[in-house]
């Protein structure tokens, strides 16, 4: 165990591979019975069991079964420069899900959500969970007169490795992405991760476990001047207060 954080009910552990399920990671997991986090700190090794429903995941049965030496030592994390409300959005040159060349100030005129996903993503919380809300919010605006056209959902994907144009593609299928509304976004590893850092998102990819992912969530809307007006955290947000973002940022030309 990496890390553990009772006031949230969550800690962070490198599991190994969960046979037919996801490979060898690390990654942070809710408790639902607090109770569970009594007594363990960092560097525990636990056994646990991964329950997972269809929009949430959690351990249960959490036992300590030794410690273990933890390394400070590892990737040094690069130095983010954050966007700020009111900076403009980056201008680098990504793909879309056909393949064609695409800026975020594409959609200049219009107001923006960005969030950043992976389709191989297994836990319905992180990335699924914001793609269905993406999903929901795609009906909000395609119903509302004022957003329909002048509004737009775009998720960047960060494993340009693995998600190509063409697996976007069949993924956007997948998931009910109307074009003319919600597009999915991939590039070079480079002009991803530029484009991700500048938003906060932070991804650890460890090759010693199979190139396995861990990431932390953040969704921004961008006013139609192309300019940040407010990134979200996690996952504390709704289809509905991301739509009434949307229609207040409409309103900065």
């Amino acid at each position: 165990m990496l890390a553990l954080v009772p006031d949230r009910h969550e800690l962070t552990v490198k599991h190994g591979d969960i046979p037919g399920f996801m490979p060898a990671m690390t990654m942070a997991y809710r408790v639902k019975d607090p109770k569970l986090l009594d007594g363990l700190s960092r560097g525990d090794l636990v056994t646990a069991t991964l329950n997972v429903r269809e929009s949430e995941a959690w351990l249960s049965a959490i036992q300590r079964t030794g410690r273990a030496e933890i390394s400070d030592a590892g990737p040094i994390p690069r130095v983010m420069d954050v966007l700020e409300p009111g900076d403009a959005v980056p201008d680098t040159v990504l793909q879309d899900d056909n393949g064609q060349p695409r800026r975020l100030t594409d959609w200049a005129g219009r107001a923006i959500a960005v969030t950043f996903v992976y389709t191989r993503c297994p836990m319905p919380d992180f990335c699924p969970l914001m793609e269905r809300q993406f999903a929901e919010a795609q009906q909000r605006i395609l119903s509302d007169k004022h957003l329909a056209g002048a509004a737009h959902l775009v998720a960047i994907s960060f494993d340009p490795q693995h998600d190509t144009p063409d697996v976007l593609n069949a993924h956007a299928r997948a998931r009910g992405a109307d074009p003319r509304v919600w597009t999915f976004l991939t590039g070079t590893p480079a002009s991803v991760e530029d484009v991700a850092s500048r938003f906060g998102v932070s991804v650890m990819r460890e090759q010693q476990d199979g190139g396995a992912l861990t990431h932390n969530l953040r969704t921004a809307v961008i006013d139609p001047r192309g300019r940040l007006v407010k990134i979200y955290s996690g996952s504390e947000w709704t289809p509905m207060m991301l739509v009434e973002d949307l229609r207040e940022a409409r309103g900065r030309r």
